[in-house]
């Protein structure tokens, strides 16, 4: 190649690079800050008490949005780096996931609608918002498309196609939300809820028009072998997805018992803001890290890899957390109300155990990219474990909503050491 074009190419990757990142900068901007602007929404016009009865439906909601269609994103994120230069393996592979993500929705759509009463009545205390469940059965097919989409897209390497999905999804979804919530308060949280991850799929819709992957026409596949490897990530996304909401749904039932609404509330509040932030570590991770370390194969390549991106989301995550707790007084009540002013002593256990949390996700990655089953569903069930066992031993010696900040971060520290003791036997194992 000619210098010159040599020169013009480099130039115009890198022109594709930088606008690459700042599409997927705004694209983790806006969900954070839609992320803040529903958890306000909800804390002025539901207050504390409203933000604790609202928590079980938030967890249901959260578990849909990571295991629809089977919650493979992270399995076509792996394969389609894996395939994008096998043609043949590569369309396979797609329609092989769509035909598992189709069977997938269409069982929980069945269950979600034919249990609704009951379902109902457990996350709202009464079955009259079973058309809620039904709704949100119902939606979940459109969570599972915009996953598909946003899969193979980050896959590709693809993160414009990603960031725009997101950015127009956010955008479409506040307005909504704030006249949902203003005019039917409670419902219209519950339906925001939906609507929130049902909003991507408009975009998702767009941009799949627009690729050859329409004109395509790729159809389902039904292959056994295809279906075990997508079940790997099923289960991996399953234990995480179900276990953190479940767990969540059990200490919040405990925090209402023994302290009240207003408590669970408080905690809610913060496990939210939390989600808010800590969302766009597991993106950013999702979209650079994983599809790095799935193409490479030695040890001595994914190590460096590791600690790089460890001491990255490190700085990061301190210079903001050091920020928000400097500015806590302020923040709260701006992000939230009044009411949650008890949150300003108990936020330093939440940023504490999430610096913890969002050092162990790089760990994390490297098992999801090499489908580590066996590691990954034993840490996931075993934290799990750990912070519920915590929490309700604290609960019942009287340290009310603080115990349950500490647990959290006591089980955050414990995952942490765990996960640095298990990344150096990799690295001296060198397999």
């Amino acid at each position: 190649m000619h210098p010159a074009s040599k020169a013009i190419d480099n130039s115009a990757n890198r022109k594709r690079a930088l606008i690459s990142a700042a599409l997927t900068t705004i694209a983790q901007i806006s969900k954070i800050g839609v992320g803040f602007a529903f958890i306000k929404l909800v804390a002025v016009y539901l207050g504390a008490d409203g933000m604790g009865q609202l928590g079980h439906f938030m967890s249901v909601v959260t578990i849909l949005s990571l295991l629809a269609g089977g919650g493979v994103v992270n399995g076509l994120i792996k394969y389609i780096a894996q395939y994008k230069a096998k043609p043949k393996q590569f369309i396979n592979m797609i329609a092989v996931s769509k035909a598992y993500s189709l069977i997938f929705c269409i069982v929980v759509c069945i269950l979600g609608c034919g249990f609704s009463s009951y379902i109902s009545e457990y996350i709202f205390k009464t079955p009259e918002y079973y058309w809620i469940v039904v709704f949100l059965s119902v939606a979940q097919f459109g969570f599972a498309f915009t996953n598909l989409v946003t899969g193979v897209s980050n896959g590709l390497r693809d993160t414009k196609t990603y960031a725009k999905i997101q950015i127009v999804g956010n955008v479409l979804v506040l307005p909504v939300s704030w006249i949902l919530i203003q005019g039917f308060h409670f419902v219209g949280a519950a339906v925001s809820m939906v609507l929130f991850f049902s909003f991507y799929s408009i975009p998702a819709l767009y941009f799949y028009r627009k690729s050859i992957f329409s004109k395509l026409r790729i159809g389902y596949r039904y292959q056994t072998e295809g279906f075990k490897r997508l079940l790997a990530f099923t289960l991996m996304a399953s234990v995480g997805a179900v276990s953190v909401p479940l767990v969540e749904i059990i200490i919040r039932e405990q925090l209402i018992e023994h302290v009240g609404f207003a408590a669970a509330g408080i905690w809610q509040a913060s496990i939210k803001l939390s989600s808010a932030y800590m969302g766009f570590f597991t993106i950013f991770l999702a979209v650079y890290f994983m599809p790095m370390v799935s193409e490479k194969a030695k040890v001595s390549e994914i190590t460096p890899l590791v600690f790089k991106f460890m001491k990255l989301v490190m700085a990061i995550f301190v210079l903001g957390a050091g920020t928000f707790y400097l500015l806590r007084q302020y923040l709260i009540p701006l992000l939230l109300s009044a009411e949650f002013v008890d949150l300003e002593a108990l936020i330093k256990y939440q940023l504490l155990a999430d610096f913890f949390r969002v050092t162990t996700y790089v760990v994390s990655f490297v098992v999801v990219a090499k489908a580590a089953l066996k590691i990954y569903l034993f840490s996931e069930l075993t934290q799990g474990l750990v912070f519920c066992g915590l929490s309700l031993a604290f609960l019942n010696n009287g340290l009310g909503v603080q115990g349950v900040f500490f647990a959290g971060l006591v089980m955050n520290v414990l995952y942490f050491s765990v996960s640095m003791i298990g990344l150096v036997i990799y690295k001296k194992r060198g397999k």
